[in-house]
C-alpha cells in the first residue's frame, strides 16, 4: 500500500480532508488536482487548506491519472460525470474510486468510462465534520473487495455492500430520503415552535417519543400503524399546513406529509388491511410497492 501512489480530484472540504488523512498514513503528500489549485490567486479558503495540507498540485486529470494507483473523486455532484469522463479518457492502472454523491443509473453510466475493472462505486455514509477516520464508506463493484482493503489498511472504516455498481450509491441515496428529510422537517418544526416560543418542549417530546421505542421499534411502529391511521393522519395535516399558511411560515415538509398521507389512504391501504394493525412494516411496504410498481397514481 505505502508503494502506490495515490490522487485525488477535488479540493473542498471533503477532498483537502482525505488528503490530510492519506498523507497521515502514506508519509508523502498525496497528488491532487483542482482548478482552484492552478489559478494565480486561489480564494481564502483554498490558501487556508493548503497551509494545512502538504499535497501535491496537478496541472490536469490526465497527469493525474498518469502517476497515480488509486484515485479518489470527491467532487460536487454537478461535475461528477464530466471529471469520470476525463480520468476514464487517460486511466492506465489501479482503481477509480468514485465517492460523489450522483444516482446510481449515474454511476452505472459512469464506470463504462473505465470498464468494469478499475471503477468503484464509493458512497460517503456521513458528515466530513465528524473527522475521517471515523466516516463509514460503502463500496460496490466488481473491485470493491480491493478497494476496501486499501482503504481499510489506511483506517478508513469502509464495507463492501455489492459486486453491483450503483449500490453504494443507491445506499447513499435512500439514506439521504431519511437524513436530508429530517434537516428539512427540523427547520420547518422548529421555525414554528420557535414562534410560539415552545422549541424546547417540542423537542424534548419528540426525543422522548424516540427513546422510549429504540429507532428499529419507532420504524415498525409508523409505518404499521401508516397502515390503519393514514387518512385520520393526512387530516390533522391539513390542518397544520392552514396554521402554517395562516401564519406565513414555510409548510412543504408538511404539504408532502399531508399528501403522502391522502395518498396511501386513496390507494386503499386502511381497507386492505380491514383496520387491524399489521405486525410488519414491511406487509405495508409490500402493499404499496405492488401499488406503485403498476404505475398506478392514488
Amino acid at each position: 500500500m505505502t508503494d502506490q501512489t495515490w490522487g485525488i480530484i477535488g479540493f473542498g472540504e471533503a477532498g483537502a480532508a482525505f488528503a490530510l488523512h492519506v498523507n497521515h498514513y502514506l508519509g508523502r503528500p498525496v497528488h491532487v488536482m483542482d482548478p482552484l489549485l492552478n489559478t494565480k490567486d486561489p480564494p481564502d479558503h483554498i490558501r487556508s487548506r493548503l497551509e494545512e495540507v502538504p499535497i501535491t498540485i496537478m496541472p490536469d486529470i490526465p497527469q493525474l491519472m498518469a502517476q497515480c494507483d488509486v484515485v479518489l473523486s470527491l467532487v460536487t455532484p454537478r461535475v461528477a460525470t464530466k471529471v469520470a469522463a476525463q480520468a476514464g479518457a487517460a486511466w492506465q492502472r489501479g482503481l477509480f474510486i468514485d465517492c460523489n454523491s450522483i444516482a446510481p443509473e449515474e454511476k452505472r453510466v459512469t464506470a463504462r468510462y473505465f470498464g468494469e475493472q478499475s471503477y468503484v462505486d464509493g458512497a460517503i455514509l456521513g458528515s466530513i465534520s465528524t473527522g475521517v477516520a471515523r466516516l463509514p464508506l460503502a463500496l460496490a463493484g466488481p473491485r470493491a473487495a480491493q478497494a476496501h482493503a486499501l482503504l481499510s489498511a489506511i483506517q478508513l472504516r469502509t464495507s463492501v455492500v455489492s459486486h453491483e455498481v450503483g449500490s453504494a450509491s443507491a445506499l447513499k441515496m435512500c439514506r439521504s430520503i431519511f437524513m436530508k428529510g429530517i434537516e428539512c422537517l427540523l427547520i420547518e418544526t422548529t421555525l414554528t415552535a420557535a414562534q410560539f416560543g415552545i422549541t424546547e418542549p417540542v423537542l424534548a417530546s419528540v426525543e422522548q417519543t424516540i427513546a422510549s421505542f429504540g429507532f428499529q421499534s419507532m420504524v415498525n411502529m409508523l409505518i404499521t400503524t401508516h397502515a390503519v391511521h393514514c387518512g385520520r393522519r393526512a387530516d390533522e395535516m391539513q390542518h397544520v399546513t392552514s396554521m402554517l399558511e395562516h401564519m406565513g411560515l414555510p409548510h412543504i415538509m408538511s404539504d408532502a406529509a399531508r399528501d403522502v398521507l391522502a395518498a396511501s389512504d386513496r390507494a386503499g391501504l386502511p381497507a386492505h388491511f380491514e383496520g387491524v394493525l399489521p405486525n410488519d412494516s414491511k406487509d405495508v411496504i409490500a402493499y404499496l410497492t405492488d401499488v406503485y410498481m403498476k404505475g398506478e397514481q392514488p
